[in-house]
């Protein structure tokens, strides 16, 4: 079977290959509004083997490509620091374990937090209770900002998440499972269990979405 892979196009789409499940999906919020968790809105089709999704947010058909990019001359160039997150992210050490920060990622989501308490109070706090609810935060996180270890020298603890790509509405490409993406150069991106790919053609962290979406009220219609 083919891999699952996302290759970024020179000037045009983002092209998925080896049959990646598509699907919309949503936050659940509170009735404080704070984003709490995630629901599935529906299946978009069946799996193709290979399609297109739009990364200039032009198209018609959003979210699959339209050719709407060869129109007129957009900002497409990938400008994302392509050091691994290790490398890119802030340390911080808590009781809790410890927990890495790559803010060049953070689309403002805002699961890292409720109004009593965020994951940088939590992963400070000791006990098993405050271990699980840092944890969870870090994991409903879609872009991968935050990654957490509880022990030196062990692997992240994340979500487990089928290879897929769920579409936010009015947001990014949530790319989910470790599917991999390659550059329009063919360089690999660092494989990571979650990512966001811009789709508003805004961002100034292409190919990963930077919240530009909410500055441009980015109409996905």
């Amino acid at each position: 079977m083919q891999k699952m892979r996302i290759q970024v196009m020179s000037g045009g789409p983002y092209v998925v290959s080896g049959g990646v499940p598509l699907k919309e999906i949503a936050p659940v919020q509170t009735l404080n509004g704070e984003n709490v968790d995630w629901h599935v809105l529906r299946e978009l089709e069946e799996t193709r083997d290979l399609y297109a999704l739009c990364r200039c947010g032009r198209s018609s058909d959003k979210p699959f490509c339209d050719g709407s990019h060869a129109s007129e001359p957009w900002s497409e160039a990938e400008t994302a620091d392509r050091r691994s997150v290790v490398e890119r992210a802030n340390r911080i050490e808590g009781a809790g374990g410890i927990m890495f920060d790559d803010e060049s990622v953070c689309i403002g989501a805002g699961f890292c937090g409720t109004r009593t308490t965020n994951a940088w109070e939590l992963i400070e706090e000791d006990g098993e209770e405050a271990r699980e609810r840092v944890t969870a935060m870090v994991g409903r996180c879609p872009t991968g900002r935050l990654a957490i270890v509880y022990e030196e020298g062990t692997e992240p603890v994340e979500p487990k998440f089928e290879s897929e790509i769920a579409v936010i509405p009015g947001g990014p490409l949530w790319v989910r499972g470790g599917v991999s993406i390659e550059s329009a150069d063919g360089a690999a991106w660092e494989v990571q269990n979650r990512r966001t790919l811009c789709r508003c053609g805004a961002s100034s962290n292409k190919p990963f979405c930077d919240g530009a979406h909410t500055d441009i009220h980015f109409d996905e219609r």
